[in-house]
Order: C-alpha cells, then sequence, then structure tokens
C-alpha cells in the first residue's frame, strides 16, 4: 500500500494488508448480527462492547501498549522486561478493583433510560479487557520488533474467533446479544491469557516489578490513559446520546453504519503498525529526515484510500442484498456512513502525527489534544443529535477527529519550525 524501498516496510505492509483483508471478511460477518438481531439488542450490544469494553481497555490496555512501541528500541530488554512486569500487574489490580466496585453498585446505575443492562454482561466485559493487557503487551513487542506476521496472529485470533464463538453459543442461546456477549469475552480473555503465558516463557516477565520500575511507565502512561478515555469517549457520547434521545433500538441503527464505517480501520491498522515500528526506530537512532519522510509520504497515502473507501462504503450498503436489508434501507444510517468514514480516517492519520510527540515523550500534549477534541464532540453531539438523530452523532464524530488531526498537524509543524523534532 505505501511505496519503499525499505524490505521490512514492505514485507510489514503486505502482511497487515492480507491479515487486514482476512479482518475485513471478519467484520462483514460481524455485520451479519445487524440483521440477525432485533435492533435493541444490537444496540444493548454496542454499548457493552463500546462504551463498557472500550473504557476499560483504554484505562487498562492501551497505555502500556503504545509505552512498548516508544520505548522497546530506548532500553535494553531486562529493564524493559520489568517495566511490563510492573504495567501488567498493576492492570490487574485496576481491573478486580473495578469488577468489585460494578458488584456492589446499586441495580439502578445499570438502568439506561428504561432498559436496564444485566450486571453479570458488565462485569463479564471488564474480566476480558482486564485480561486482554496481555495480549496487547505481546502484539506490541512483536510489533516493535517488526515481527509483523505474530502481530497479526494476535488481532486476527480475537477478531476471526468471535464469530465462531458466537455461532457456537448461538446453538445454545439463539441469535441474541448474549451469543455476540460470549463471543467478545471468551476471544479476548482467551487470547489475552494465552499472551501472559508467552510473554512469561519468553523471559519479558521474568525481572520482578518494583515501585521504582513502575515510576518512568506510569509518568508516560498516565497523560496516555486520559487520551485513551477520550478516544473512546467520542464512540461512546455518540452512543448514549442517540440511546437517551431516540432509544436503544436506535443505537443499535447508529452502531451498523459504524460497523460498515469502521471498515476504513482497515487502512488505518495497515498503514499505523506498518509505520510505526520503522518510524521509532529511525527516531532512535537520530535519523530524523528519513522519519519526517516517512510520515508525509504515508498519510498522503492513507488519505488516498480512505478517500476511496468514503465513496464505495455506502454504495456496499445500497446495493449488497443482505446489507441492504440489515441496513433497513434507513436514509439516515446510509448517510451516516461516508461521514463516519472521513472521521474514522482523520483518526488514523492524527495518530500517525502523533508519533513524533510521543517518540519525544510529549504525552501530556497528545492527551490534551484528545481530550479537547473530545469535549468539541460532547458539544456538537448535544447541538446535533437532538435535531439529527443518528445523521448528527455521525456529524459530530466527524468535526471531532478533524479537529484532532488539524491541532495535531499544528503542533508537531510548529515544533520543527521552532527546531523540535
Amino acid at each position: 500500500m505505501i511505496v519503499s524501498k525499505d524490505k521490512t516496510f514492505r514485507r510489514n505492509v503486505i502482511i497487515y494488508t492480507m491479515a487486514s483483508a482476512m479482518g475485513g471478511l471478519v467484520h462483514l460477518a460481524h455485520l451479519l448480527w445487524t440483521h440477525l438481531l432485533d435492533q435493541a439488542d444490537y444496540g444493548r450490544f454496542a454499548i457493552l462492547e463500546g462504551v463498557v469494553f472500550g473504557f476499560a481497555a483504554a484505562a487498562i490496555t492501551l497505555a502500556p501498549q503504545q509505552y512498548i512501541l516508544v520505548y522497546l528500541h530506548k532500553k535494553p530488554r531486562e529493564k524493559l522486561g520489568g517495566d511490563l512486569g510492573g504495567m501488567l500487574g498493576l492492570a490487574f489490580i485496576v481491573g478486580a478493583v473495578a469488577t468489585l466496585t460494578l458488584c456492589v453498585l446499586p441495580e439502578s446505575f445499570f438502568v439506561l433510560g428504561v432498559e436496564a443492562i444485566p450486571r453479570w454482561a458488565i462485569v463479564g466485559v471488564l474480566v476480558a479487557a482486564t485480561l486482554a493487557t496481555g495480549r496487547m503487551m505481546a502484539q506490541s513487542v512483536n510489533e516493535a520488533q517488526s515481527q509483523p506476521t505474530r502481530a497479526a496472529l494476535w488481532s486476527d485470533f480475537v477478531d476471526g474467533t468471535r464469530p465462531f464463538i458466537a455461532i457456537a453459543l448461538f446453538f445454545l442461546l439463539g441469535w441474541t446479544w448474549e451469543a455476540r456477549w460470549g463471543g467478545l469475552v471468551l476471544a479476548h480473555a482467551g487470547a489475552g491469557l494465552a499472551a501472559v503465558l508467552i510473554l512469561s516463557r519468553q523471559g519479558w516477565l521474568a525481572r520482578p516489578p518494583s515501585l521504582a520500575s513502575l515510576r518512568e511507565p506510569l509518568r508516560f502512561s498516565l497523560p496516555m490513559i486520559l487520551a485513551g478515555l477520550a478516544y473512546v469517549g467520542y464512540q461512546s457520547a455518540d452512543r448514549l446520546y442517540v440511546a437517551f434521545w431516540g432509544g436503544i433500538a436506535a443505537a443499535g441503527r447508529y452502531e451498523a453504519s459504524y460497523r460498515l464505517a469502521l471498515l476504513v480501520n482497515t487502512v488505518n491498522v495497515v498503514t499505523l503498525k506498518s509505520f510505526t515500528p520503522l518510524f521509532y526506530s529511525a527516531y532512535g537512532r537520530g535519523d530524523r529526515e528519513r522519519a519526517t519522510k516517512l510520515l508525509r509520504k504515508t498519510s498522503l497515502q492513507a488519505t488516498a484510500w480512505i478517500g476511496l473507501l468514503v465513496v464505495l462504503l455506502p454504495l456496499i450498503a445500497i446495493y449488497t442484498p443482505i446489507l441492504a436489508e440489515s441496513y433497513r434501507a434507513s436514509p439516515d444510517v446510509i448517510l451516516s456512513i461516508p461521514i463516519l468514514a472521513a472521521g474514522l480516517g482523520c483518526l488514523g492519520i492524527s495518530f500517525l502525527w502523533q508519533s513524533p510527540l510521543l517518540a519525544r515523550g510529549k504525552t501530556k500534549t497528545v492527551s490534551a489534544i484528545a481530550v479537547v477534541s473530545a469535549l468539541v464532540n460532547l458539544g456538537a453531539d448535544a447541538v446535533l443529535i437532538p435535531r439529527m438523530g443518528g445523521v448528527g452523532a455521525a456529524w459530530g464524530t466527524f468535526i471531532a477527529f478533524a479537529f484532532m488531526l488539524a491541532m495535531t498537524m499544528l503542533v508537531v509543524r510548529r515544533a520543527r519550525g521552532t527546531g523540535g523534532h
């Protein structure tokens, strides 16, 4: 996808493209549930996955992932191993405390509008997100070492097994949101436990963690946790606003359009995972010129592919018979797809432009941009969703992600103009 003379870069692109193509097929299998599930059930599952799992993953798993990508080229294996052991242990503690807290909250806490989300479902998703920390770590270690085959296997395992687990549960539960919930929980939990065992056997968790070993990871990660929560907040605010104003079935319809727009993440994932190990490696060697050139070319080509998908995705929904039925031929849903696709494209490119800031340890700057963008999204949603429903939520997402991209590029360019790199 990205033309380069670097053999490692080409290999990464080819492998991630193949993995993402398979992921795209699995994603289409997920879309069939928009037809097989009742809209309210689909909305209920969307809230569990997008809100509960998203916030848990942001608070527990995403910060260690970024830390590995940035510091693998800066630290010896033994010292980084102590950092990873400490972060994994801390993630498990946070997950356990959050799970116990959910168990003692009153039932009224789990009521959305007039409909309740079962406590056991929320607890199960939270446990899965906690165990997924190990999967994120293993995947990031392999990505940072330019081992895309191994890294892709983790994503393929989770995304590829979830529909099959859900189909197996179908024979017990029927086509219900509980089957989708089971696929989410069992796939993430299984992959997370396997990753912890593999990391331990490879020696990454051999060094006993200490408070001293956690000082630097926490200084880096705490702002990134805030940024991660802001990213999830964009999606969660949309779903919750739509559910409050139009009911859970409306949230299910919005989720349907969001699911198809998420195919843009095929481009985002291929681009980012092929780009980051080489960018941080070049940055760590002090080759700023190569890092800057790689950022510029990667951004341009990602933009071209995203633009193509913005045009194609609504056509796929309209002219694919089973999807057309799944989307209930709703003009609002179809209209939301290209808006969301463009917004998600802006998000993917902004992640590329965050790399120079993260390489310099500017996590507070990245976090500040994310939080301000989240506030922009909340404001846009409050104004647009009551008037436009799901389409307003789509515009709110686009406005927020476009703002994030513009602010990130501005900060990076200003830093470069004042002598920063």
